[in-house]
């Protein structure tokens, strides 16, 4: 009976892994491939990243900082697809390097209730999140996001 007990469990892990996005880090660094949006039958599923500002002097600052951005970028991400994008974009790029991007957030109705899943930060201090919010939700809201990711 404990080998079946445990056999369903592992069945039932299996299955709800398969409904969610995978891991985007590898060895400490972003995957060569992975997906930022899905959608399942129960649920929208977006992954948002966040770098580290290398002017801030410790580990926790640069981590904190971090997933507040990739937190930001899953919610762009979620909106993206529930009601499309109008991008504008001002961007100083300097020695190759990219000094003047900002992400400004704010979130309001349905993305208000997205759940944070998971976080994953990268040697770098870099973070990778993933957010998700239940399709029974957004039909409420009068959303239906097939054929827009």
């Amino acid at each position: 009976m404990k080998k079946i007990m445990v056999l369903l469990a592992v069945i039932f892990t299996l299955g709800a892994c398969t409904s969610s996005l995978k891991t985007a880090v590898k060895q400490g660094t972003i995957a060569p491939a992975f997906n930022d949006t899905l959608l399942s039958s129960d649920y929208l599923w977006v992954r948002g990243f966040g770098a580290p500002n290398p002017a801030h002097t410790t580990d926790s600052q640069r981590r904190i900082m971090s997933r507040e951005a990739a937190i930001a970028h899953a919610y762009q991400r979620a909106s993206e697809v529930l009601y499309g994008a109008n991008l504008e974009s001002n961007v100083q790029v300097v020695d190759a390097v990219s000094v003047g991007s900002t992400i400004d957030s704010s979130s309001q109705g349905i993305i208000q209730n997205m759940e944070l899943i998971s976080t994953e930060y990268m040697e770098d201090g870099g973070c990778s999140v993933i957010m998700r919010l239940s399709r029974e939700q957004l039909k409420k809201a009068g959303l239906d996001p097939e054929g827009k990711k």
